[in-house]
């Protein structure tokens, strides 16, 4: 049975995104990426053209991911933040992808969201214009806020490995600073 393209583009996003998310997009290697993948580097190019390609894909990749963790449904804020940190704390390879972004390619990262078909960022707009969120915050500072509480306890080194219980600790501690996003929410 012939492989459409599908397969090995598949596997090489999958092998692109655990090399990302360990080295970041300077210290990633396309032959380390091709020979998890089972492909061939030319193969990488043809798709992605180069590195920089690659890395992008796999950057909108968890933007769309996280977006579609967030979902089309959320009406409120406490419930879009359980949302983000459920999914932050499920998927470290995201979140580091997300944070090499951050760090390597941040003039271009805003262009690249923008242009993306998801964008997570839209959700607090919508409950911004509706009415849901405070409007004395900017949508993107509540988006930045949010994800810096629900990405916290992965950037800060922490001695001991956490228990279920810290991670809903945690999670309730989140929900909790949220809630005070709301219009008329006491501080």
């Amino acid at each position: 049975m012939r492989d459409d393209g599908a397969q090995t583009r598949a596997k090489i996003r999958d092998a692109a995104h655990i090399e990302f998310a360990a080295h970041g997009l300077a210290g990633a290697r396309v032959d380390r990426i091709a020979k998890a993948a089972g492909a061939n580097v030319q193969r990488i190019y043809a798709y992605y053209s180069d590195k920089h390609g690659l890395f992008t894909a796999c950057v909108l990749d968890a933007v769309a991911d996280l977006d579609r963790a967030i979902g089309d449904d959320v009406d409120d804020v406490v419930t879009l933040a359980a949302r983000m940190f459920d999914h932050i704390s499920a998927d470290a390879h995201n979140l580091r992808i997300l944070t090499w972004a951050r760090l390597e390619i941040e003039d271009d990262l805003r262009t690249i969201i923008a242009a993306s078909e998801r964008d997570p960022l839209r959700r607090v707009r919508e409950l911004t214009q509706a009415g849901r969120i405070d409007p004395r915050w900017a949508p993107q500072d509540v988006f930045a806020l949010l994800i810096s509480f629900c990405e916290a306890w992965h950037v800060v080194p922490i001695p001991t490995e956490p228990t279920a219980a810290d991670h809903a600790r945690r999670r309730e501690l989140v929900l909790r600073l949220a809630a005070h996003l709301v219009p008329d929410a006491s501080v």
